[in-house]
C-alpha cells in the first residue's frame, strides 16, 4: 500500500519523466522534502526486489536527484556485485553483501567525502556500520 494525499496534489511536471512508473505523491510533497538541502543527511533505503531492471534504476536515480540522499541502502538486490553502482549513482565507497542465487544482495552507498561509513558486523542479511559526517569546516569527522 503507498500513501497519497489528498488534499494536496502535485503539478503534473513532477511526474516526468514519464517512465516514472511509482507513485510519489508523499514523499515528493514541497512540505515534506528538503532536496539539495545541504545542512541534512539523509538516508534513503529501499527494497528494490532487483537492482538490474532498467526501470529500478530510472525511478532510482530520478528519486536520489531530488532527494540527494547521503547513505542510500539496497536491499533484494538479486546481485553478487554491486560496484557498477558506485559509479552510475555517483557514490565512492560501498558495504556489500552479495545476493545468494535469485534472492538476497544488500549495499549500502555513501560518499567519502561527506561521510565516514566503518562496518561493525556483515552477515548475510544484514549490514551494521557506523557513520560519522565529515565536518567541512575541519575536515574532519564528527560522529
Amino acid at each position: 500500500m503507498i500513501p497519497t494525499l489528498q488534499d494536496n496534489q502535485l503539478p503534473a511536471t513532477l511526474y516526468n519523466p514519464s517512465h516514472l512508473l511509482i507513485h510519489l505523491e508523499l514523499s515528493l510533497a514541497p512540505e515534506r522534502s528538503t532536496p539539495h538541502h545541504e545542512d541534512l543527511m539523509k538516508i534513503m533505503i529501499w527494497n528494490c526486489r532487483g537492482a538490474h531492471n532498467q526501470e529500478f534504476r530510472w525511478n532510482l536515480r530520478f528519486l536520489l536527484t531530488w532527494n540527494n540522499p547521503s547513505v542510500l541502502c539496497l536491499r533484494e538486490t538479486r546481485m553478487a556485485d554491486h560496484t557498477d553502482l558506485l559509479m552510475e549513482f555517483n557514490y565512492t565507497d560501498l558495504i556489500q553483501v552479495a545476493a545468494q542465487g535469485h534472492s538476497g544482495g544488500i549495499v549500502l552507498l555513501w560518499r567519502d567525502h561527506d561521510l565516514v561509513v566503518n562496518p561493525v558486523a556483515v552477515t548475510s542479511q544484514e549490514i551494521h556500520a557506523s557513520v560519522d559526517v565529515n565536518d567541512p569546516r575541519t575536515q574532519h569527522p564528527t560522529t
